[in-house]
Formats: structure tokens, C-alpha cells, sequence
């Protein structure tokens, strides 16, 4: 799922529903464990600002009914770092006068993996226009590997193709008249030096992975604390929906349903895929749900 609010604002009362989805795919998962791996599910949305952000998050990372309607991870699209550095009171460049510093005091203790499922601002400084000279340097992203190693587990920049909104790094076959080869521009080199120059710690290579207690924490000391959320209070997505002009509060301490609809009643499908997933495999997924329904 992704910014449901973006375009309606009752999307703030529709979480219930993205639980309600995230618990019924976790169990089908489960039910289906030796016939594939289990992908993490993840909701992405825009990034609202304190404390917002956080109290979405938190509630879609918690257990409402168990668990299972819990996401995996939780993603945010920010295009707030629009300069190309921030000052301090002495006009010296400074991580913490950025806006990627709300964001770690947001999330440092966040007990899911956080993602940056977009990031990329284009405009002021970044912005660039038809032939597309310059545009962005993403400066943003060394502070990424850096003062936010311990929050953040991944980053995806917005996006590949270029489209209306000038958000692309290469112009794709078609996109201009008489265009017939894939054209790489000046930001796509410029990310592609960032990420090359900038790599995740060598001591995280030696988690072992295949063990389910396995932590972060194993191989280096954590600044804070990850844990588990606790669910909003009642107050707190109340005032958030009513903040929002939503038509209906909805409850979020109730998920609609599992519906029942059994794949066999859709032209006589298998409930699950005829794949066998190889051991190691089932063994990872099983750190992550229940498999004791038919264990290997």
C-alpha cells in the first residue's frame, strides 16, 4: 500500500483496512509456508511530518489482534532535503539543522526496520528542466550511511524514468521526439557517485542471519533502544483523523473481517503456489511467522 491520503483525505480513517490486509496475507503466508518465502509487507506513505508520522507508523507496526496485522516495515516518501547544505548559527555546515534530524528523533527507537521508500527533492537548488543539465547532487545521501546508520535500512531514489513531474534520472526510449536510445543524465552520475562512495559498514557483514534471535546489536553496540510499538490511544488517532477533516472517525482499534473467499471457488485454483521453497529458505521465513502447520 501507498499514501492513502494523498488523494483523499478519509484515507487517514483506512488504516484499519491496511491491518485488516497485512494480518490476512501474514496468515496466508503462514498457511503456505513450504510452497514460498515469506515477503515482508510494507506501507509507504508521505511523509507528514512530526507527529504525524510517527503515530501511523506506530500503529501500523503494532499488534491490534495479534501479530499478524502488524507490518514488516514501514516506509516514508521524503522530499525535504531541498538545500544543498544546512548552516548551523555559525555558518557551518550541520547535520542537525537538516530535516533528516526530526526524522531520527522520530524513529531512533522504532522497533521496525525504516525505510525511505522515496527521497529526492527537485526543486530549488535541484531542480532541472528539458535538456536537463545539473538538477539533483543528492547530498543527502552520505548522512544516510552515516548519522543515520542506526535508523534508516534502506533508501530508494524517486525514480528511474522520466516523466511530467521531472522526477527521472534518464530519459527512456520515446520520451523525446525521435528518441530511440536510453539517455543517462547528469543527476543519474551524480547518484551513482553517491551510492559508489558510500557503503554500509563492513562490521554488519558479521551478523548471522540464519539464526532468528539474530540482532543489530550482535556485532555493534545501538545508540537506542528498538522496541516494540504500543498501539495509539484512542485520543491520539482521534485527534489525528479529526485533524484531517476526515467524513467518519474510524475506529482504529477494530479491523474489518478476514472475507471468505477461497481460491478453489476461482476456477479450481490451489490455495497454494506448487513451488517447494528450499529449506534454508523456509527455515529464514520461519524466524518471522508460524510454521508449525506442516514443519519441514
Amino acid at each position: 500500500a501507498n499514501e492513502m491520503p494523498v488523494n483523499d483525505k478519509n484515507g487517514y480513517a483506512a488504516y484499519p483496512c491496511v491491518k485488516a490486509l497485512t494480518r490476512d496475507i501474514h496468515r496466508y503466508q503462514s498457511s503456505c509456508a513450504g510452497n514460498m518465502r515469506r515477503v515482508p509487507l510494507i506501507y509507504s506513505d508521505m511523509d507528514m511530518g512530526s507527529p504525524t508520522r510517527l503515530d501511523i507508523a506506530k500503529y501500523l507496526s503494532c499488534a491490534v489482534e495479534s501479530p499478524d496485522d502488524a507490518v514488516d516495515a514501514y516506509g516514508l516518501n521524503v522530499y525535504s532535503w531541498c538545500d544543498p547544505e544546512y548552516l548551523d548559527d555559525k555558518g557551518k555546515p550541520n547535520f542537525r539543522y537538516s530535516p533528516y534530524q526530526s526524522v531520527i528523533d522520530d524513529f531512533a527507537s522504532f522497533g521496525k526496520p525504516l525505510l525511505f521508500t522515496e527521497f529526492g527533492c527537485n526543486t530549488g537548488a535541484f531542480e532541472s528542466v528539458c535538456p536537463y543539465k545539473g538538477g539533483r547532487t543528492w547530498v543527502d545521501v552520505p548522512p544516510m550511511f552515516k548519522q543515520m546508520g542506526q535508523v534508516l535500512s534502506g533508501a530508494i531514489a524517486f525514480e528511474f524514468s522520466m516523466e511530467k513531474n521531472q522526477f527521472g534520472i534518464a530519459l527512456t526510449p520515446g520520451f523525446l521526439d525521435g528518441q530511440d536510445e536510453l539517455l543517462l543524465l547528469d543527476t543519474y552520475r551524480a547518484l551513482q557517485k553517491q551510492f559508489l562512495g558510500n557503503d554500509v559498514n563492513p562490521t554488519w557483514d558479521g551478523i548471522d542471519v540464519d539464526k532468528c534471535a539474530a540482532l543489530p546489536s550482535d556485532v555493534a553496540p545501538m545508540s537506542h533502544e528498538h522496541e516494540a510499538a504500543a498501539c495509539p490511544a484512542t485520543a491520539v488517532w482521534t485527534e489525528l483523523q479529526e485533524k484531517y477533516r476526515v467524513d467518519t472517525v474510524a475506529n482504529w482499534d477494530e479491523l474489518p473481517p478476514t472475507p471468505d473467499a477461497p481460491l478453489l471457488n476461482v476456477r479450481g485454483q490451489a490455495e497454494c503456489p506448487a513451488f517447494d521453497v528450499p529449506k534454508s529458505v523456509y527455515n529464514e521465513s520461519c524466524c518471522h511467522m508460524n510454521c508449525s502447520v506442516g514443519a519441514r
